[in-house]
Formats: C-alpha cells, structure tokens, sequence
C-alpha cells in the first residue's frame, strides 16, 4: 500500500514539474499546466492514472488558503471605504453577468439552479491571468491596466456569496430551496459574527504572543490553526470551509501581522491550489470532446462576447472613455480559476450534471487559452475597431499633473495586485514601546516571495 502510494505521489510530482517548467518557458499561464496534468493522469485518458479520492480532498484546501488570501487583502472599512468606486463595478459586473448568462442558460433548457451555477462560472475572470499579463506588457500601470486587476480582486470577493447560495439549490422543491436559502445565510452571519468577534478578542493577541518567540517554525502553525479553525467552524454550521478562512483573513488583515502571515500561507496555497487545477483537470473527458466541442466553443463565445460588452458598458457608464472601456472588457473577458472552485462545488452538491459540467467547464478553459493573445493584443484590437488610442500617462505622471481619477485604486488594493518589498522588522523586546501599529511585525529571517 505505502509503495503503490510512493510511486502514484512521484508520477504526480514528476508530472507536473516538467509539464509547468514547460509552460513557465514558453510564458503559457502554470494553472493550464496543472489543468494538463490532471487531464493526463485521470481515469478517462489512457496510460497511467492517479488515483484522485486523496487528490480532491487534500486540493480543497488549496481553495481555503486562497480564500483566506483574499480575506487579508480586505478589511470591513476597507472594502466599506469602496463600495461606491471599484467594489460597485466589480459587483456590478458578476450580478449582470450572472443573470445574462444564467437567464440564457435556462432559456436553452437548462434547470434553474444548473443556470445559475453556469452563470456564477462565467461571471469570474482570471487575476493570476491578467496581473501576469499585464505585468509583461509593461501596462499594469495604465488605465485599463489598473481597472482590469482591480475589479478582478474584487470579483474574488463578491464571489464568496456564491459559496454560500450554491451548495443549497441541489434541493428539489422550491419551499426548500427559499427555507435552505434563508438557512444557510443565517448561518453565515452567524460564522461571520462568531469568526470577527472571536478574532477581535483572541487573535491579535495570540499572534503578539507568537511573535514574541521569534519561531518562523511556530508562527508558521499558527497560521495554519487559525486559518483551519475558520474553516472547521463554518464547516461545522453546514458552510463552505473557504466561507470561514475567508472571514478569518478578514480579520487578520486588519492587523500588523497581515504581510508576514500572508507570506507565511503562500506556500502552502500556491501547492495546494496546483493540486486542486490538477483535480479538475481529471473530471475533463476527453472522450466526449468530439460530441460538445461545438457547444463549448459557442459558450467561450458567448462568455466572452456577453463580458466584453457588459464590462465595457459598466466602465463607460462611470465616465472613461470607450477606448479605454473597451480594453478593461478584454482583460476581464476570459474565465477564471474560481470559477472552477465554483463548478466543483455545484457538482459535490448536485446542483449541475455531468454533461453540462464538462461543456462549461471547456468553455472555459477555451477561453483561458484565448486569455494571453487577448490581453497581449488589446490595443491593436480597440485601435482597429475606434481608431487612435490614447496613451495615458503612467501612475506616476498622473501624481504630478494632479489626476485625481475616481477609478484609480487606492493603495491598499495595489498592495494587494502588486505587494510591495517587505521591510523585514525585528520585534522589540518584549516590555520595550512600540508603534508597530502600522508596521509588518515579522518573525524569522527573511523568506523569498514566492512566485506565481
């Protein structure tokens, strides 16, 4: 048994280590490579397979360490501080979406639930995608740039609803459906009354007293207890385990310690959301390709014909130019890597079938494949179709000719696309004063960012 178990965990690792060093080479997105892994070593492909029952376990917390990410990124008085800028666009853009997609899917036959689910899928778009894109290109600083990855993040944060609502529509009934509903968002306030109140009290002061060890090795469980602890509690009250790391993070991002624990969980996250594109890969049937390969593609064109326009609306609706409008709806246009978190769960929950699964699912993937060339090419693209597109000068000329642009991120959603350099601090002795109210209390040596 612990042979056969050796030998399937090296075919994993030998695997995915040449498949994405390949993809990394030939700058193709790493999360297509994990998807090709999946794809290669699952039951319906042939040659060797990977028994994926511990796969799927251990992959879903790939997802909880990503939503507890997130959490850290945003605070209440934070995203309360944007609810009328990016965080109002970004919402904007899943609610349109969802219900575009959604009311299209169930004019074409199917289930209520089964649409919605379509819809919450395709409303998500890829961060890791448009952020390196971006980066590449030199354009992470301009306009659309800025509002691309911005409303990006904040999908990933109107998308936790979602975790919530999906789980309860494999229902029959709709009395169920609205009792399961009102049920599980009761719930959810109450984890979410539970998890703030809690980690108000007990987790600023926890983490002080494990930093005043200076033990990498300590902080480093705490970080994983924490973030655990979240997700059992909501797990316990019927909830998405990532429902809870998310609220945990939340709560940590509103402390000194936010930089260093998120440098601590990144590891873990990065290997384990690897493991979790690897497992969806496996639910892809090659084999039914030849019979939906035309539906897939006409939902890659629809998802990213029906996100192009209305994301282009949205931003022209705040008062940018088309061109710019235009640009952000490419970016935004493709699917994302949450949306397969969202897919799987509606099928754990039986909200989805099998075959509709897998032509959503390579609907997006299609247009993940799509996403680097769109990206690359959006202003020959807006040029062909508008004409001339204006240049707008970087960040930095903006500060100096005095633009105030309401669509600019603030500086908290900046350090949450593009960290800045960690500055490394020494915790003072204990019974020393401090001001490390505002400073990255940090346990340990310096530890290298991980990469994507």
């Amino acid at each position: 048994m612990l042979d056969e178990a050796l030998v399937q965990m090296l075919l994993l690792l030998g695997a995915t280590v040449s498949i994405v060093l390949v993809f990394q080479r030939l700058m193709i997105p790493p999360s297509l490579g994990y998807l090709l892994v999946g794809v290669l070593l699952g039951s319906h492909t042939a040659g060797p397979v990977v028994y994926d029952g511990y796969i799927r376990v251990i992959a879903e917390f790939g997802i909880v360490f990503l939503l507890f990410t997130i959490g850290l990124s945003f605070s209440m008085p934070q995203i309360y501080a944007l609810r009328h800028t990016i965080l109002g666009l970004g919402t904007a853009q899943v609610a349109l979406t969802t219900a575009a997609v959604g009311g299209l899917a169930w004019w074409l036959g199917l289930p209520g639930p089964a649409a919605f689910v379509v819809g919450a899928v395709f409303a998500q778009s890829s961060t890791t995608i448009i952020s390196k894109q971006l980066m590449e290109q030199g354009e992470s600083q301009t306009r659309h740039g800025r509002l691309g990855m911005t409303m990006s993040v904040f999908q990933d944060i109107t998308a936790v609803p979602f975790v919530v609502v999906i789980p309860v529509l494999g229902v029959a009934a709709a009395q169920e459906v609205a009792g399961a509903l009102g049920l599980a968002l009761a719930k959810a306030l109450l984890a979410f009354v539970i998890v703030l109140v809690a980690g108000r009290l007990l987790l600023r002061p926890l983490f002080r007293l494990v930093a005043e060890r200076r033990s990498a090795e300590l902080f480093t469980l705490t970080v994983l207890f924490v973030s655990l602890v979240a997700a059992w509690t909501t797990k316990t009250l019927g909830l998405s385990m990532a429902f809870g790391a998310f609220l945990a993070g939340m709560v940590l991002g509103d402390t000194e310690y936010r930089h260093q624990v998120e440098s601590t969980i990144r590891p873990f996250r990065d290997v384990l959301l690897g493991l979790f594109f690897v497992s969806i890969g496996m639910l892809v049937e090659p084999a039914l390709l030849p019979e939906i390969w035309w539906e897939a593609l006409l939902g890659a064109a629809a998802l990213l014909g029906i996100k192009l326009l209305l994301v282009t609306l949205i931003v022209r609706l705040t008062g940018v130019e088309l061109q710019t409008a235009f640009r952000t709806g490419l970016l935004l246009a493709v699917g994302g890597e949450f949306g397969f978190a969202l897919l799987a769960i509606g099928l754990e929950g039986g909200v989805i079938g099998s075959y509709p699964a897998q032509v959503v699912l390579t609907s997006v993937l299609f247009s993940m494949i799509l996403a680097p060339f769109l990206i690359r090419f959006n202003q020959p693209l807006a040029a062909w179709l508008f004409g001339r597109v204006t240049r707008l000068p970087d960040r930095s000329s903006s500060r100096a000719s005095g633009d105030t642009d309401r669509t600019r991120p603030s500086t908290f959603v900046t350090m949450a696309i593009e960290p800045p350099p960690r500055s490394w601090v020494t915790l003072l002795p204990k019974g020393a004063s401090s001001t490390a109210k505002h400073t990255d209390a940090c346990v340990g040596p310096p530890v290298a960012s991980a990469s994507q």
